[in-house]
């Protein structure tokens, strides 16, 4: 059996319901009208099916995460421990490939106009390397 990855508990209760309403919904968007597919359709096809689906909603659901988490760079992140302040600049687009495709963002980018250098703060971030 696959072991799914265990983290901070975020599926609570009402996101098991919000889950079960949108796959009901799902179903009949993948199935039409019936919901399932049609009799004696292999349960590895369904599984194929499902896979598919959850692939498509964990890669938007990491992709929508992080273009709203680099969009929400506080303006204290921008500041060096020497009190000199970055500029921000043109964003650089990132694109991670995942287990559930490629996830791409706009990964901010700073200037130090005194120091002359580019900045970015050192925080652990959503490398591979993790």
């Amino acid at each position: 059996m696959v072991k799914r990855t265990v983290g901070p508990k975020k599926l609570t209760p009402e996101v098991r319901q919000w889950l079960a309403e949108m796959v009901a919904e799902a179903r009949q968007l993948v199935y039409g009208e019936a919901g399932c597919p049609a009799w004696k359709t292999l349960f590895a096809l369904i599984e194929d099916d499902a896979k598919e689906v959850g692939h498509e909603f964990i890669r938007l659901l990491m992709e929508q995460t992080a273009k709203e988490h680099a969009a929400a760079l506080p303006a204290e992140e921008l500041v060096t421990d020497r009190e000199e302040a970055a500029r921000l600049i043109d964003p650089e687009e990132r694109t991670l490939e995942t287990e559930s495709g490629p996830v791409s963002w706009n990964e901010p980018q700073a200037y130090l106009p005194k120091s002359r250098k580019a900045f970015f703060p050192s925080v652990e971030g959503a490398g591979a390397g993790r």
